[in-house]
Protein backbone atom coordinates (compact mmCIF):
# COMPACT_ATOMS: atom_id res chain seq x y z
CA UNK A 1 0.00 0.00 0.00
CA UNK A 2 1.09 3.30 -1.02
CA UNK A 3 2.23 5.73 2.36
CA UNK A 4 2.75 9.19 2.57
CA UNK A 5 6.04 10.40 2.64
CA UNK A 6 7.79 11.97 5.73
CA UNK A 7 7.78 16.00 5.11
CA UNK A 8 10.68 17.25 6.50
CA UNK A 9 11.00 20.41 8.74
CA UNK A 10 12.17 22.58 6.22
CA UNK A 11 11.28 22.45 2.79
CA UNK A 12 12.98 20.47 0.07
CA UNK A 13 14.52 22.43 -2.94
CA UNK A 14 13.70 19.23 -5.24
CA UNK A 15 10.69 16.75 -5.44
CA UNK A 16 11.60 13.81 -3.25
CA UNK A 17 11.21 10.42 -4.92
CA UNK A 18 8.14 7.96 -4.47
CA UNK A 19 5.36 6.96 -6.11
CA UNK A 20 2.55 9.85 -6.31
CA UNK A 21 -0.97 9.17 -5.06
CA UNK A 22 -4.31 10.17 -7.26
CA UNK A 23 -6.79 13.29 -5.86
CA UNK A 24 -9.33 10.31 -5.40
CA UNK A 25 -7.01 8.15 -2.79
CA UNK A 26 -6.22 11.30 -1.05
CA UNK A 27 -9.80 11.97 -0.01
CA UNK A 28 -10.73 8.04 0.33
CA UNK A 29 -7.35 8.47 3.00
CA UNK A 30 -8.77 11.29 4.59
CA UNK A 31 -12.04 10.27 4.73
CA UNK A 32 -10.91 6.57 6.68
CA UNK A 33 -9.24 8.79 9.10
CA UNK A 34 -12.08 11.26 9.91
CA UNK A 35 -14.29 8.14 10.58
CA UNK A 36 -11.36 6.07 12.75
CA UNK A 37 -11.32 9.91 14.85
CA UNK A 38 -14.96 10.37 14.71
CA UNK A 39 -18.08 8.74 15.31
CA UNK A 40 -21.62 10.35 15.54
CA UNK A 41 -21.40 14.21 16.36
CA UNK A 42 -24.21 16.64 17.46
CA UNK A 43 -23.92 20.08 16.33
CA UNK A 44 -25.83 23.21 17.07
CA UNK A 45 -25.85 26.01 14.93
CA UNK A 46 -28.19 28.51 12.52
CA UNK A 47 -29.76 27.59 9.11
CA UNK A 48 -27.88 29.60 6.23
CA UNK A 49 -28.15 29.25 2.66
CA UNK A 50 -30.71 26.42 2.24
CA UNK A 51 -31.26 25.17 -0.58
CA UNK A 52 -34.00 22.47 -1.57
CA UNK A 53 -34.11 20.89 -5.11
CA UNK A 54 -36.24 18.83 -7.02
CA UNK A 55 -34.92 15.67 -5.41
CA UNK A 56 -35.90 16.39 -1.55
CA UNK A 57 -32.50 16.49 0.02
CA UNK A 58 -31.47 19.67 2.16
CA UNK A 59 -28.17 21.33 1.70
CA UNK A 60 -27.30 24.14 3.68
CA UNK A 61 -24.26 25.19 5.81
CA UNK A 62 -24.34 25.76 9.71
CA UNK A 63 -22.67 28.84 11.13
CA UNK A 64 -22.18 30.41 14.56
CA UNK A 65 -20.88 33.78 15.00
CA UNK A 66 -17.29 32.68 13.76
CA UNK A 67 -17.25 29.43 11.79
CA UNK A 68 -19.19 27.77 9.05
CA UNK A 69 -20.14 24.65 7.94
CA UNK A 70 -21.49 22.83 4.99
CA UNK A 71 -24.28 20.23 5.75
CA UNK A 72 -26.90 17.82 4.53
CA UNK A 73 -29.89 16.32 4.95
CA UNK A 74 -31.03 13.65 2.69
CA UNK A 75 -34.74 12.67 0.91
CA UNK A 76 -35.55 10.19 3.00
CA UNK A 77 -34.39 11.80 6.71
CA UNK A 78 -36.07 15.33 5.56
CA UNK A 79 -39.53 13.77 5.36
CA UNK A 80 -39.18 12.49 8.82
CA UNK A 81 -38.72 16.18 10.23
CA UNK A 82 -41.84 17.55 12.97
CA UNK A 83 -40.57 21.01 11.23
CA UNK A 84 -39.83 22.74 7.89
CA UNK A 85 -36.04 23.84 8.08
CA UNK A 86 -35.67 28.07 7.50
CA UNK A 87 -32.55 30.12 7.18
CA UNK A 88 -31.81 31.87 10.43
CA UNK A 89 -33.37 28.59 12.21
CA UNK A 90 -31.58 27.52 15.31
CA UNK A 91 -30.82 23.53 15.21
CA UNK A 92 -29.15 20.63 16.75
CA UNK A 93 -27.84 18.24 13.96
CA UNK A 94 -27.00 14.89 14.61
CA UNK A 95 -24.70 13.35 11.92
CA UNK A 96 -21.27 12.08 10.29
CA UNK A 97 -18.47 13.97 8.88
CA UNK A 98 -17.18 13.23 5.65
CA UNK A 99 -15.64 14.73 2.41
CA UNK A 100 -17.57 15.29 -0.20
CA UNK A 101 -15.34 13.53 -3.27
CA UNK A 102 -16.57 15.54 -6.24
CA UNK A 103 -15.14 18.68 -4.87
CA UNK A 104 -13.46 17.57 -1.63
CA UNK A 105 -15.59 19.80 0.42
CA UNK A 106 -15.67 18.85 4.18
CA UNK A 107 -19.26 18.39 5.01
CA UNK A 108 -21.89 17.35 7.81
CA UNK A 109 -24.32 14.34 7.36
CA UNK A 110 -27.02 14.81 9.15
CA UNK A 111 -29.09 12.06 9.63
CA UNK A 112 -31.80 13.68 12.59
CA UNK A 113 -32.43 17.79 12.89
CA UNK A 114 -34.21 19.45 15.59
CA UNK A 115 -35.24 22.83 16.67
CA UNK A 116 -33.26 24.00 19.19
CA UNK A 117 -34.04 26.81 21.86
CA UNK A 118 -37.79 28.06 22.26
CA UNK A 119 -38.69 26.79 18.77
CA UNK A 120 -39.94 23.19 19.67
CA UNK A 121 -41.21 24.57 22.69
CA UNK A 122 -43.09 27.20 21.08
CA UNK A 123 -44.47 24.47 18.61
CA UNK A 124 -45.74 21.85 21.52
CA UNK A 125 -47.58 24.63 22.98
CA UNK A 126 -49.48 26.04 20.26
CA UNK A 127 -50.11 22.06 19.45
CA UNK A 128 -51.21 21.54 23.28
CA UNK A 129 -53.23 24.84 23.33
CA UNK A 130 -55.11 23.66 20.08
CA UNK A 131 -56.05 20.47 21.75
CA UNK A 132 -57.53 21.72 25.21
CA UNK A 133 -59.02 24.51 23.93
CA UNK A 134 -61.09 21.66 21.87
CA UNK A 135 -61.77 20.35 24.62
CA UNK A 136 -63.43 23.34 26.17
CA UNK A 137 -61.19 23.36 29.32
CA UNK A 138 -60.62 27.33 27.85
CA UNK A 139 -64.41 27.83 27.86
CA UNK A 140 -64.93 31.73 29.40
CA UNK A 141 -68.44 30.22 30.54
CA UNK A 142 -66.10 28.00 33.23
CA UNK A 143 -64.85 31.08 34.06
CA UNK A 144 -66.33 31.71 38.11
CA UNK A 145 -66.62 35.19 39.50
CA UNK A 146 -64.34 35.96 42.57
CA UNK A 147 -65.32 35.93 46.40
CA UNK A 148 -66.01 39.80 47.24
CA UNK A 149 -64.60 39.61 50.74
CA UNK A 150 -62.43 36.21 51.11
CA UNK A 151 -61.78 34.19 54.26
CA UNK A 152 -58.50 33.18 53.49
CA UNK A 153 -56.47 33.41 50.40
CA UNK A 154 -54.22 30.70 48.63
CA UNK A 155 -50.80 31.29 46.99
CA UNK A 156 -49.13 28.54 45.23
CA UNK A 157 -45.49 29.75 44.29
CA UNK A 158 -41.71 29.32 45.14
CA UNK A 159 -41.71 30.39 49.17
CA UNK A 160 -38.64 32.90 48.46
CA UNK A 161 -39.42 34.09 45.22
CA UNK A 162 -39.93 37.72 43.84
CA UNK A 163 -43.27 36.92 42.98
CA UNK A 164 -44.50 35.66 46.52
CA UNK A 165 -42.70 38.73 48.12
CA UNK A 166 -44.55 40.97 45.46
CA UNK A 167 -48.22 39.61 46.22
CA UNK A 168 -47.58 39.24 49.90
CA UNK A 169 -46.54 43.31 49.39
CA UNK A 170 -49.64 44.42 47.37
CA UNK A 171 -51.85 41.86 49.92
CA UNK A 172 -50.69 44.08 53.12
CA UNK A 173 -51.42 47.34 51.77
CA UNK A 174 -55.03 46.99 50.00
CA UNK A 175 -56.22 44.47 52.76
CA UNK A 176 -54.29 43.28 55.52
CA UNK A 177 -56.73 41.92 57.42
CA UNK A 178 -57.03 39.23 55.03
CA UNK A 179 -55.20 36.00 56.56
CA UNK A 180 -52.85 34.34 54.06
CA UNK A 181 -51.85 30.52 53.21
CA UNK A 182 -48.82 29.74 51.06
CA UNK A 183 -48.37 26.67 49.64
CA UNK A 184 -44.57 26.37 48.27
CA UNK A 185 -44.34 24.97 44.94
CA UNK A 186 -40.96 23.98 42.52
CA UNK A 187 -42.05 26.98 39.81
CA UNK A 188 -39.20 25.79 36.86
CA UNK A 189 -37.37 22.63 35.84
CA UNK A 190 -37.95 18.90 36.44
CA UNK A 191 -40.65 17.51 38.54
CA UNK A 192 -41.81 21.31 38.95
CA UNK A 193 -45.55 20.50 37.21
CA UNK A 194 -45.80 17.92 40.21
CA UNK A 195 -45.51 20.29 42.93
CA UNK A 196 -47.47 23.02 41.82
CA UNK A 197 -50.54 20.35 40.97
CA UNK A 198 -50.03 19.16 44.82
CA UNK A 199 -49.71 22.29 46.16
CA UNK A 200 -52.95 23.45 44.28
CA UNK A 201 -54.62 20.05 46.00
CA UNK A 202 -53.54 21.15 49.82
CA UNK A 203 -55.08 24.52 49.48
CA UNK A 204 -58.28 22.85 47.96
CA UNK A 205 -58.71 20.92 51.18
CA UNK A 206 -58.25 23.85 53.04
CA UNK A 207 -62.40 25.02 53.72
CA UNK A 208 -61.36 28.48 54.98
CA UNK A 209 -59.69 29.26 51.74
CA UNK A 210 -62.37 30.59 48.97
CA UNK A 211 -59.22 31.65 45.97
CA UNK A 212 -56.01 30.69 45.02
CA UNK A 213 -53.41 32.68 43.53
CA UNK A 214 -50.93 31.28 40.85
CA UNK A 215 -47.88 32.96 40.38
CA UNK A 216 -43.87 33.39 39.66
CA UNK A 217 -42.04 36.06 37.74
CA UNK A 218 -40.90 36.62 34.25
CA UNK A 219 -38.74 33.52 32.56
CA UNK A 220 -38.61 32.02 29.11
CA UNK A 221 -40.95 29.95 27.28
CA UNK A 222 -38.52 26.76 28.51
CA UNK A 223 -38.94 28.27 32.02
CA UNK A 224 -42.76 28.54 32.28
CA UNK A 225 -43.00 25.08 30.42
CA UNK A 226 -44.36 23.64 34.42
CA UNK A 227 -47.23 25.51 33.66
CA UNK A 228 -47.90 24.80 29.74
CA UNK A 229 -48.64 21.00 30.89
CA UNK A 230 -52.46 19.51 30.27
CA UNK A 231 -52.29 18.01 33.54
CA UNK A 232 -51.86 21.52 35.57
CA UNK A 233 -54.72 22.83 33.25
CA UNK A 234 -57.13 20.18 34.35
CA UNK A 235 -56.17 20.69 37.77
CA UNK A 236 -57.01 24.33 37.80
CA UNK A 237 -60.58 23.84 36.28
CA UNK A 238 -60.95 21.03 38.66
CA UNK A 239 -60.52 23.34 41.75
CA UNK A 240 -62.89 23.81 44.34
CA UNK A 241 -62.59 27.38 44.49
CA UNK A 242 -61.46 29.72 41.83
CA UNK A 243 -57.87 30.55 40.59
CA UNK A 244 -56.36 33.45 39.74
CA UNK A 245 -52.95 33.48 38.11
CA UNK A 246 -50.20 36.42 37.52
CA UNK A 247 -47.34 34.44 35.83
CA UNK A 248 -44.40 36.37 34.65
CA UNK A 249 -45.07 39.61 32.11
CA UNK A 250 -47.64 41.71 30.59
CA UNK A 251 -46.42 39.78 27.46
CA UNK A 252 -46.21 36.72 28.68
CA UNK A 253 -49.10 34.16 28.36
CA UNK A 254 -49.44 30.35 29.57
CA UNK A 255 -51.74 27.85 29.03
CA UNK A 256 -52.23 27.79 32.58
CA UNK A 257 -53.49 31.58 32.12
CA UNK A 258 -55.78 30.72 29.71
CA UNK A 259 -57.78 27.84 31.99
CA UNK A 260 -57.31 30.43 35.41
CA UNK A 261 -61.18 31.93 36.33
CA UNK A 262 -59.14 34.81 35.98
CA UNK A 263 -55.34 35.79 34.51
CA UNK A 264 -53.93 38.74 36.53
CA UNK A 265 -51.56 39.34 34.19
CA UNK A 266 -48.24 39.58 36.55
CA UNK A 267 -48.30 38.37 40.44
CA UNK A 268 -48.91 42.43 41.35
CA UNK A 269 -52.01 42.22 39.34
CA UNK A 270 -52.78 39.11 40.30
CA UNK A 271 -52.46 40.42 43.88
CA UNK A 272 -54.75 43.60 43.48
CA UNK A 273 -57.37 41.51 41.45
CA UNK A 274 -58.21 38.83 44.51
CA UNK A 275 -57.62 41.56 47.78
CA UNK A 276 -60.42 44.16 47.77
CA UNK A 277 -58.50 47.58 48.62
CA UNK A 278 -58.78 49.27 52.17
CA UNK A 279 -59.86 52.72 50.65
CA UNK A 280 -63.02 50.79 48.51
CA UNK A 281 -64.13 48.99 51.72
CA UNK A 282 -63.71 52.19 53.85
CA UNK A 283 -65.81 53.95 51.19
CA UNK A 284 -68.39 51.16 51.07
CA UNK A 285 -68.75 51.38 54.94
CA UNK A 286 -69.32 54.95 54.72
CA UNK A 287 -71.59 54.72 52.46
CA UNK A 288 -73.73 52.11 54.32
CA UNK A 289 -72.63 54.07 57.43
CA UNK A 290 -74.90 57.22 55.90
CA UNK A 291 -77.59 54.99 54.68
CA UNK A 292 -78.21 53.47 58.19
CA UNK A 293 -78.25 57.21 59.58
CA UNK A 294 -81.08 57.76 56.93
CA UNK A 295 -83.25 54.77 58.17
CA UNK A 296 -83.25 55.50 61.77
CA UNK A 297 -86.50 56.33 63.28
CA UNK A 298 -85.47 59.70 64.79
CA UNK A 299 -84.20 60.66 60.78
CA UNK A 300 -87.33 59.70 59.62
CA UNK A 301 -89.56 61.31 61.76
CA UNK A 302 -87.70 64.71 61.44
CA UNK A 303 -87.80 64.31 57.40
CA UNK A 304 -91.53 63.71 58.20
CA UNK A 305 -92.13 66.61 59.99
CA UNK A 306 -90.00 68.84 57.43
CA UNK A 307 -92.45 67.36 55.17
CA UNK A 308 -95.40 68.18 57.23
CA UNK A 309 -94.03 71.54 57.31
CA UNK A 310 -93.86 71.95 53.63
CA UNK A 311 -97.29 70.94 53.13
CA UNK A 312 -99.40 72.99 55.35
CA UNK A 313 -97.10 76.32 54.01
CA UNK A 314 -98.33 74.93 50.66
CA UNK A 315 -101.55 74.35 51.45
CA UNK A 316 -101.75 77.88 53.24
CA UNK A 317 -100.85 79.49 49.97
CA UNK A 318 -103.31 77.15 48.23
CA UNK A 319 -106.01 78.38 50.10
CA UNK A 320 -105.57 82.44 50.11
CA UNK A 321 -104.98 82.36 46.79
CA UNK A 322 -108.46 80.30 45.86
CA UNK A 323 -109.75 82.65 48.32
CA UNK A 324 -108.90 85.90 46.56
CA UNK A 325 -109.70 84.35 43.26
CA UNK A 326 -113.47 83.88 44.66
CA UNK A 327 -113.11 87.40 45.65
CA UNK A 328 -112.58 89.11 42.36
CA UNK A 329 -115.04 86.54 41.04
CA UNK A 330 -117.72 88.25 43.47
CA UNK A 331 -116.81 91.35 42.61
CA UNK A 332 -116.95 90.69 38.41
CA UNK A 333 -120.49 89.24 39.34
CA UNK A 334 -121.50 92.59 41.40
CA UNK A 335 -120.44 94.69 38.80
CA UNK A 336 -122.35 92.65 36.17
CA UNK A 337 -125.47 92.79 37.80
CA UNK A 338 -125.30 96.20 38.66
CA UNK A 339 -125.04 96.67 34.51
CA UNK A 340 -128.22 94.65 33.58
CA UNK A 341 -131.48 95.11 35.12
CA UNK A 342 -133.34 92.22 36.94
CA UNK A 343 -136.08 92.30 33.81
CA UNK A 344 -133.37 92.39 30.89
CA UNK A 345 -131.94 89.03 32.83
CA UNK A 346 -135.26 87.70 32.79
CA UNK A 347 -135.88 87.76 29.68
CA UNK A 348 -132.61 86.58 28.67
CA UNK A 349 -133.31 83.31 31.06
CA UNK A 350 -136.65 82.75 29.41
CA UNK A 351 -134.68 83.36 25.75
CA UNK A 352 -132.43 80.55 26.61
CA UNK A 353 -135.30 77.72 28.20
CA UNK A 354 -136.91 77.99 25.77
CA UNK A 355 -134.13 77.30 23.42
CA UNK A 356 -132.85 74.63 25.23
CA UNK A 357 -136.91 73.33 25.94
CA UNK A 358 -136.88 72.96 21.76
CA UNK A 359 -133.89 71.27 21.72
CA UNK A 360 -135.14 68.58 23.97
CA UNK A 361 -138.28 68.22 22.54
CA UNK A 362 -136.69 66.90 19.75
CA UNK A 363 -134.33 65.21 21.57
CA UNK A 364 -137.13 63.21 23.42
CA UNK A 365 -137.73 59.63 22.81
CA UNK A 366 -141.59 59.51 22.15
CA UNK A 367 -141.05 62.09 19.36
CA UNK A 368 -138.35 60.28 18.03
CA UNK A 369 -140.13 57.05 17.78
CA UNK A 370 -144.01 58.80 16.50
CA UNK A 371 -141.30 60.07 13.43
CA UNK A 372 -139.78 57.12 12.89
CA UNK A 373 -143.28 55.23 12.69
CA UNK A 374 -144.98 57.22 10.31
CA UNK A 375 -141.48 56.98 8.13
CA UNK A 376 -141.89 53.91 8.65
CA UNK A 377 -145.69 53.29 7.64
CA UNK A 378 -145.38 55.18 4.81
CA UNK A 379 -141.70 53.25 3.47
CA UNK A 380 -144.49 49.81 3.76
CA UNK A 381 -146.98 51.42 1.34
CA UNK A 382 -144.72 52.18 -1.11
CA UNK A 383 -143.08 48.82 -0.67
CA UNK A 384 -146.52 47.26 -1.37
CA UNK A 385 -147.05 49.21 -4.69
CA UNK A 386 -144.31 48.38 -5.92
CA UNK A 387 -144.80 44.84 -5.47
CA UNK A 388 -148.41 45.13 -6.66
CA UNK A 389 -147.34 46.51 -9.71
CA UNK A 390 -144.32 43.61 -10.15
CA UNK A 391 -146.94 40.63 -9.28
CA UNK A 392 -149.17 42.87 -12.31
CA UNK A 393 -146.51 42.85 -14.68
CA UNK A 394 -145.72 39.10 -14.01
CA UNK A 395 -149.30 37.73 -14.65
CA UNK A 396 -149.61 39.32 -17.82
CA UNK A 397 -146.47 37.55 -19.25
CA UNK A 398 -147.55 34.34 -17.97
CA UNK A 399 -150.95 34.68 -19.46
CA UNK A 400 -148.95 35.40 -23.06
CA UNK A 401 -146.77 32.80 -22.22
CA UNK A 402 -149.76 30.08 -21.92
CA UNK A 403 -151.61 31.15 -24.76
CA UNK A 404 -148.62 30.72 -26.88
CA UNK A 405 -148.07 27.19 -25.47
CA UNK A 406 -151.72 26.30 -25.92
CA UNK A 407 -151.68 27.72 -29.73
CA UNK A 408 -148.25 25.31 -30.10
CA UNK A 409 -149.55 21.94 -28.61
CA UNK A 410 -149.43 19.32 -31.16
CA UNK A 411 -152.26 17.55 -29.62
CA UNK A 412 -154.77 20.42 -30.51
CA UNK A 413 -155.95 19.45 -33.62
CA UNK A 414 -156.34 15.90 -33.03
CA UNK A 415 -158.90 17.26 -30.93
CA UNK A 416 -160.47 19.28 -33.47
CA UNK A 417 -161.00 15.99 -35.37
CA UNK A 418 -157.30 15.93 -37.26
CA UNK A 419 -155.31 12.27 -37.46
CA UNK A 420 -151.81 11.83 -36.47
CA UNK A 421 -150.14 9.79 -39.03
CA UNK A 422 -147.33 8.00 -38.21
CA UNK A 423 -144.59 5.38 -39.71
CA UNK A 424 -143.52 1.91 -38.82
CA UNK A 425 -141.18 3.52 -36.97
CA UNK A 426 -143.73 6.18 -35.06
CA UNK A 427 -141.89 9.48 -36.97
CA UNK A 428 -144.91 11.70 -37.83
CA UNK A 429 -145.20 11.77 -41.58
CA UNK A 430 -145.58 14.89 -42.98
CA UNK A 431 -146.25 14.45 -46.50
CA UNK A 432 -147.41 11.94 -49.20
CA UNK A 433 -144.74 11.88 -51.53
CA UNK A 434 -142.97 9.90 -48.35
CA UNK A 435 -145.14 6.65 -48.05
CA UNK A 436 -145.36 3.65 -50.69
CA UNK A 437 -147.77 1.64 -51.60
CA UNK A 438 -147.86 -1.14 -48.68
CA UNK A 439 -146.25 1.25 -46.28
CA UNK A 440 -147.86 0.05 -42.70
CA UNK A 441 -149.48 3.51 -40.82
CA UNK A 442 -150.79 4.27 -37.23
CA UNK A 443 -153.36 6.83 -36.94
CA UNK A 444 -153.41 8.33 -33.85
CA UNK A 445 -156.50 10.68 -32.78
CA UNK A 446 -157.53 12.04 -29.47
CA UNK A 447 -159.40 8.44 -27.74
CA UNK A 448 -157.20 6.20 -29.71
CA UNK A 449 -155.24 4.99 -32.25
CA UNK A 450 -155.44 2.89 -35.99
CA UNK A 451 -154.00 0.41 -37.72
CA UNK A 452 -153.54 0.89 -41.86
CA UNK A 453 -151.81 0.19 -44.42
CA UNK A 454 -151.77 2.33 -47.95
CA UNK A 455 -153.22 0.89 -50.88
CA UNK A 456 -152.15 3.96 -53.27
CA UNK A 457 -150.84 7.66 -53.23
CA UNK A 458 -151.31 10.41 -55.41
CA UNK A 459 -149.68 13.48 -55.61
CA UNK A 460 -151.54 16.76 -55.14
CA UNK A 461 -150.26 20.02 -56.98
CA UNK A 462 -149.03 22.75 -54.26
CA UNK A 463 -151.53 25.63 -55.11
CA UNK A 464 -148.81 28.11 -53.60
CA UNK A 465 -146.39 26.07 -55.78
CA UNK A 466 -145.17 28.86 -58.78
CA UNK A 467 -146.20 27.46 -61.72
Amino acid sequence: MKTLIDWPDNPPERMPGGEPISVAELIQRVQHALADSFGPVLVAGEIADLRRPASGHCYFNLKDATSSLRAVLFEREARKLAFSPENGLQVIALGRVGLYAARGDFQLIVEYLEEAGEGSLRREYERLKKLLQAQGLFDTRLKRPLPPWPRRIGIVSSGTGAAVRDVLTVLARRMPLIPVRIAPAQVQGEGAEGTLIEALARLNQDETVDVVILTRGGGSLKDFAPFNTAALVRAIRASRVPVVTGIGHEIDETLADLAADLNGITPSGAAERVAPARVEIESRLADWRERLVRQHPKHRLDELGQRLDELAIRNRQTIEGIFRECVQRVRILRAHLATQGPANRLHLIQRELSHWGERLRIQIPSSRITSGTASLAEDRNQLLFHIRIGLDRACTRLDRVRDLLHARDPKLPIRRGFALVRDRSGRIVGAARNLHPQDALTLEWSDGRVGARVEWTDSLKDPDAPE
